[in-house]
């Protein structure tokens, strides 16, 4: 993969503040908090008390009393909200901050980027830093970094990012995404899928060592059961736009839906990859026995595996 640098517009993040922050976290995501570090990220969610992920997110405790969450700008607002009613009974705030987000993709962005970011992230989920940015190594290859920075100095940054690399557009980065099997939850999936139907429980996104969160008597029941009929798998298509996220997938052989797109992005012109979320029906061994709405065989394709 060639490399460049992406606007990415669709990411906000929310500000979780007070001298309580960590411990409220705890009790409220499936990631295990008290494994937060400034030099890295977790992956997370939240969820209903049915176990529903309403929101999924990098998470960056960037001291004991301020927490930074990344996730999709369109279930901010939202998730801010469900948070923060219970984030006042904490002494804790919950807002938008103003980080903004850019993405680079390729090989020998280093050698690139050195001047920018002497202190380069060797592993995934590590945090360089450059004064008040970050520089992410995402899971995932061909590499995947992800710069976080305030509002504010993105102009300049990009200016310089724009005359170092070639620029590319967000269809890229969900390309990139469906490659690397990051399904994250955005306004058409918000309250559809347990986490282990995303895959989180193999993510390293779900603690199954740590105490009561929110939804976590019915994730950790499914878990130890092995109850999930519906799965994250990886598929292709060949057509002129790529299904819709939240788009349902029927079962080419009878009128009943099977599955449903988590993410999705154009592969060319006339091809397309996607993320979906699948019922067992929906595959006869090696073979994807869903459509799209427009009626477009699918094929299965290999599903990257992520960092645990």
């Amino acid at each position: 993969m060639n490399t460049a640098a992406i606007r990415l517009d669709d990411y906000a993040f929310l500000q979780v503040e007070g001298a309580k922050a960590l411990p409220f976290l705890q009790g409220q995501l499936t990631c295990n908090v008290q494994d937060a570090a400034p030099a890295g990220v977790l992956p997370g969610a939240y969820c209903t008390p049915k176990g529903r992920v309403i929101a999924s997110f990098l998470l960056w405790a960037r001291s004991p009393d301020s927490v930074l969450l990344r996730l999709r700008a369109d279930i901010a607002d939202d998730t801010a909200t469900v948070l923060g009613r219970y984030a006042a009974l904490s002494r804790v705030r919950v807002a938008r901050s103003d980080m903004a987000c850019i993405g680079l993709l390729g090989t020998g962005l280093e050698t690139e980027l050195h001047t920018l970011f002497p202190d380069w992230p060797a592993q995934p989920r590590a945090l360089g830093a450059a004064g008040a940015w970050r520089l992410l190594r995402r899971d995932g290859e061909p590499a995947q970094f992800e710069i976080w920075a305030p509002r504010s100095e993105t102009g300049a940054l990009w200016e310089s990012l724009a005359s170092r690399l070639p620029v590319a557009n967000t269809e890229r980065w969900r390309l990139a995404l469906v490659r690397a099997g990051a399904a994250e939850i955005q306004h058409a999936t918000v309250d559809q899928f347990l986490p282990q139907m995303l895959g989180y429980d193999t993510s390293g996104a779900v603690s199954f060592r740590k105490g009561c969160y929110t939804g976590q008597e019915i994730i950790a029941r499914t878990h130890y059961k092995g109850s999930v009929k519906r799965r994250l798998h990886r598929l292709g298509g060949a057509g002129p736009a790529c299904p819709a996220v939240g788009d349902e997938l029927r079962h080419r052989d009878a009128d009943r839906v099977v599955g449903s797109v988590v993410e999705s992005a154009m592969d060319g012109a006339s091809r397309f990859e996607l993320l979906a979320v699948l019922s067992d029906e929906a595959l006869d061994g090696a073979n994807c026995l869903a459509v799209t709405a427009r009626g477009e065989a699918l094929e299965v394709l290999p599903l990257a595996e992520r960092a645990s």
